[in-house]
């Protein structure tokens, strides 16, 4: 593995924040709770310290589920609903164009849903993500088309697609936007647009995820229908919503996220609807409960997965087959079996016919779950190829992006690649990739917190577009009108892609790196927050469970972090990876343990501890400074005990170790 020297690095800070401890007493009384909760919430500066605002932070009114302001202008919503209108009463054909990815699917999902149970004949497609890419794609367009399709609803994309709704349009169909990306300088000429960038006074609802802004349409459309949405409906549309904001990371400040999340995580948890049934439990692994810190790690890669490797052309299933699995109680017939089991409670599906539906569900789990595997070995592969072309493609002395080209990589799965690379690097990261016969490469980009990658390369646009009269990220596509250009750029501040020409390839690089070069230096610190230092007594499953009373916790609002200092690291580890890194392990088990007197060192505490991506570092540490002393950063979390059956639904306490440092004492 090529390493890098901490010089070569983003400066990392382990920043343990000062809290006054007459403040902690005092909001502790204010807002009723124990003084160390109190002390997380002042050490992260939640809500500027405003105590109402605190107040609604931690228990968000459930009102702020079913408020659908502010998704978009009022013009717009009702541009949309009147649509969606028509489109049912005169039966005509919808398809749903999502986004490829957690989000898009579970948007998609949520507006298939919602529309079918009104009646509507909706079907659902997503882009052939190694081909394709994002957005409203004319290849779904044409096949539209074809099948008598007269209105398209996009789900976590579409806001820069100005060339494909023209497109759609000069056939015939009407397209509706739902999205909640940036808006582009230009808007799409669409039927409407669902975008909380449209809304004046959008406050909350700018967090939303994609999957987000679709639940709020679909309420406001059977809001204005006056059709009262069914319990089991409801709780399996806020479920997704829920699922959606997490993978998406959406931050998780905002109260309207925040009781979406509380109130769809606990939905998951204890659903009886098949296919969110089988997702959670095929994807819970050693959690007894999913918490939503989880599910970022759990159930979003196998959403995922279908999306970044699927190909209907190599007979690889793509994200329609996690929609099949979301939606298969979501029939008609379905749906009213699982109501009259609701309202009756003694009644069951019939035996026979649970046990084939139930058949029928694993195989498609299963599936999603064998794709998640295959996504890992093509993983695996672009990883050992990056690794030489980054000694031979990057200064690690100087650029300050790291971008790493490579030919035939599959653009579905470079994402988890460069998002490996920020996190190794410490610095935002690009991926490109180009492929035989083509005249384009894909790319995907990852950023840290304080730089907004997204504003970078629209700025390098704009100057290229000013300079050469031509736009940079555009792609042409074969339609059944004949080739036509269309838009390829989107994404956040953190995360984005594009698909750009090979000829235009060294000018923007150029111009990107000259255009890092103006960051401050500040912009590239990394910093831990730590909460505060622990020790190990009061490292207790109690502790856990005090610390859930502020969650969910997510982006923006992540778990804590804590401290425990002048500890020594088990020389017994266990590195692991998944079956296709055995030559690159990253993770490793280990044990930390309590420094005491050594004629107590018998009595000593010991903590189980996992580190995602540390054992190069542990490695290192152990060999070069054995014998000595350490702090380490981490977070809590409860998992199954492994070993005999008496035990496997008791929870065991392990570290999630980030960091790992010799002590300043040693």
């Amino acid at each position: 593995m090529n390493e890098v020297s901490a010089a070569q690095k983003s400066v990392e800070i382990w920043d343990i924040k000062a809290v006054d401890p007459a403040e902690i007493q005092k909001y502790a009384k204010a807002l009723s709770i124990d003084p160390f909760l109190a002390r997380v919430l002042l050490a992260r500066n939640i809500c500027d310290g405003n105590i109402p605002a605190i107040k609604e932070f931690l228990n968000p009114s459930k009102e702020l589920i079913r408020d659908t302001r502010y998704i978009t202008s009022e013009e717009h919503l009702n541009r949309a609903i009147a649509r969606v209108r028509k489109a049912l009463e005169n039966s005509e054909k919808i398809v749903v164009n999502g986004d490829p990815d957690a989000d898009g699917i579970t948007g998609s999902s949520i507006i298939v849903a919602g529309l079918r149970h009104l009646g509507g004949q909706v079907t659902y497609d997503f882009p052939t993500r190694s081909k394709e890419g994002h957005g409203l794609q004319p290849r779904i367009i044409d096949e539209s088309k074809r099948d008598g399709v007269t209105l398209i609803i996009t789900s976590d994309c579409g806001s820069k697609d100005v060339e494909s709704v023209d497109y759609a349009k000069s056939l015939g169909i009407d397209v509706i936007i739902c999205d909640h990306h940036v808006l582009g300088r230009t808007l799409p000429n669409s039927e409407a647009i669902i975008n909380p960038y449209l809304a004046e006074g959008a406050t909350q609802t700018r967090h939303l995820a994609g999957a987000g802004v679709s639940f709020k349409l679909i309420l406001a459309i059977f809001n204005a229908m006056g059709v009262e949405l069914p319990k089991i409906l409801y709780e399996f549309l806020l479920a997704l919503a829920a699922l959606g904001t997490l993978s998406d990371r959406m931050s998780l400040l905002a109260p309207m996220n925040r009781i979406i999340v509380k109130k769809g995580v606990a939905i998951l948890n204890h659903t009886r609807l098949i296919g969110l049934k089988t997702l959670k439990d095929i994807s819970s692994g050693d959690h007894l409960e999913l918490k939503p810190r989880d599910i970022s790690r759990t159930i979003s890669p196998r959403l995922n997965a279908p999306g970044r490797i699927g190909d209907r052309d190599e007979g690889i299933p793509d994200s329609r087959i996690v929609v099949d699995l979301l939606l298969l109680d979501m029939s008609q017939e379905s749906l009213d079996k699982a109501q009259e089991y609701i309202d009756q409670f003694t009644q069951v599906l019939d035996l026979e016919q649970e046990i084939r539906i139930a058949s029928q569900m694993s195989e498609k789990a299963l599936y999603v779950d064998e794709l998640n595997e295959k996504r890992k070995r093509i993983t695996s592969k672009i990883e050992d190829e990056i690794e030489k072309n980054i000694q031979e493609q990057v200064d690690l002395e100087r650029d300050k992006i790291i971008v790493v080209r490579g030919k035939d990589w599959n653009s579905g799965v470079i994402g988890i690649d460069v998002d490996r690379l920020r996190e190794r690097f410490l610095r935002p990261a690009m991926i490109l990739t180009e492929y035989s016969g083509s005249e384009y490469l894909r790319a995907s980009v990852r950023s840290i917190p304080g730089i907004n990658v997204y504003h970078i390369i629209d700025t390098v646009a704009e100057s290229f577009e000013r300079d050469f009269g031509k736009k940079l990220f555009q792609v042409e596509v074969d339609t059944e009108l004949g080739k036509r250009s269309i838009h390829a750029f989107g994404g956040h501040s953190q995360a984005c892609g594009f698909v750009i020409h090979k000829d235009n390839l060294t000018e923007f690089t150029k111009r990107l790196h000259l255009q890092m070069g103006t960051l401050p230096e500040d912009s590239f610190k990394f910093t831990y927050e730590i909460i505060d230092t622990l020790t190990f007594p009061e490292i207790t499953p109690a502790l856990i469970h005090k610390l859930d009373k502020l969650g969910p916790y997510g982006q923006y609002f992540e778990f804590p972090l804590f401290m425990l200092k002048n500890c020594y690291i088990g020389k017994q580890a266990r590195p692991f990876g998944n079956k296709y890194q055995k030559f690159r392990t990253p993770h490793v088990d280990f044990m930390v343990i309590e420094k005491t007197p050594p004629a107590k060192k018998s009595r000593a505490l010991r903590l189980s501890a996992v580190g995602f991506g540390l054992w190069e570092k542990y490695r290192t540490l152990v060999t070069d400074h054995p014998d000595v002393e350490y702090d380490v950063i981490f977070t809590l979390e409860n998992v199954k005990r492994k070993g005999n059956k008496k035990h496997r639904s008791k929870a065991k306490l392990r570290l999630n170790v980030i960091d790992i440092r010799c002590s300043e004492a040693s």
